[in-house]
């Protein structure tokens, strides 16, 4: 792969460049013996095997997740054709039923989620949605997402949605420590390299002091990088922006997150049997990624 702003080759020079372009985002990626398992799922799922237990959790079957997608091995899709990258083939099956009982007896592949600071989560999802090509993000109950307050999407969807993602892992780390692992997204974003490696140690069942090419894969994800791939192909990397926008900004609003919309949120998560200290919890007085509390954000 080239960096497309250094001109820096990394990889082979001889092999083939990677193509951006044939790249669609997985789920599913062939890991070509890397890791101990073929493939690998990135993306957003609730944890397989918490259907077992889900019942602890009153809640939990009565709550919708705000977006198609958010549980995709579980929304009745065709798994015998599931997409998968850095292969030669399109598709390739994946067994549903067959996951979820090698994970509910704790005997299954390794599992992570990296997650974000709940309000984080909901300000950039949120202004995610607005700028979305599609009215099914685009539209909360029939209304344009840019309509909304922040305040009405959070506690009325985005954090509902977000509890109920999170307590299926929470649930199962619990239950199976060596196998679910929960990683701070804030952790990752301030020492990428080694709780990346740290991860893939996890996933891979093998610790290993070294993975080949690590700093590089991380400073190829730098935003600036990934923006010029994105004006080289003309649109998003991930296809989803109206035009040839990208969903990566370069701003940050600059409001401050009042404590009260914090305490309420913390109040409505630990009811749920969220375990809030978790979460990297931005002090109330810092200026951070946060809407208004009472009005729309227009998309950057």
């Amino acid at each position: 792969m080239e960096d497309r702003i250094t001109g820096e080759i990394v990889g082979s020079a001889s092999g083939a460049p990677f193509d951006f372009r044939r790249f669609r985002g997985g789920p599913l990626f062939l890991t070509r013996k890397t890791m101990r398992y073929d493939q690998i799922f990135i993306g957003h799922t609730a944890c397989p095997g918490f259907a077992d237990i889900a019942g602890n959790f009153a809640w939990w079957s009565k709550t919708a997740f705000h977006v198609p997608g958010y549980d995709y091995l579980h929304e009745g899709l065709n798994y015998d054709y599931t997409p998968i990258d850095l292969a030669h083939d399109r598709y390739t099956p994946v067994s549903v039923r067959a996951l979820e009982k090698a994970a509910s007896a704790g005997r299954g592949a390794p599992l992570a989620l990296v997650y974000r600071n709940p309000l984080a989560q909901a300000a950039s999802y949120f202004r995610y949605c607005i700028a979305h090509a599609s009215p099914v993000y685009n539209t909360l109950r029939g209304r344009p997402l840019a309509d909304i307050s922040f305040r009405d999407y959070l506690f009325g969807s985005a954090l509902p949605s977000y509890a109920k993602q999170f307590v299926s892992f929470q649930a199962m780390a619990e239950r199976h420590p060596g196998l679910v692992r929960l990683v701070p997204y804030e952790h990752l974003m301030a020492r990428p390299a080694v709780v990346l490696a740290d991860l893939l140690n996890h996933l891979s069942g093998t610790p290993r002091s070294d993975w080949p090419n690590l700093h590089h894969a991380v400073r190829l994800a730098r935003r600036e990088h990934l923006k010029a791939i994105e004006a080289e192909l003309g649109r998003s990397l991930d296809g989803t922006r109206v035009g040839n926008g990208s969903h990566m900004r370069q701003g940050r609003l600059k409001e401050q997150l009042g404590g009260a919309i914090r305490d309420e949120a913390i109040g409505l998560l630990r009811a749920m049997g969220i375990d809030v200290d978790q979460f990297v919890w931005p002090a109330a007085n810092d200026p951070g990624d946060f809407p208004p509390q009472e009005q729309a954000v227009a998309a950057e």
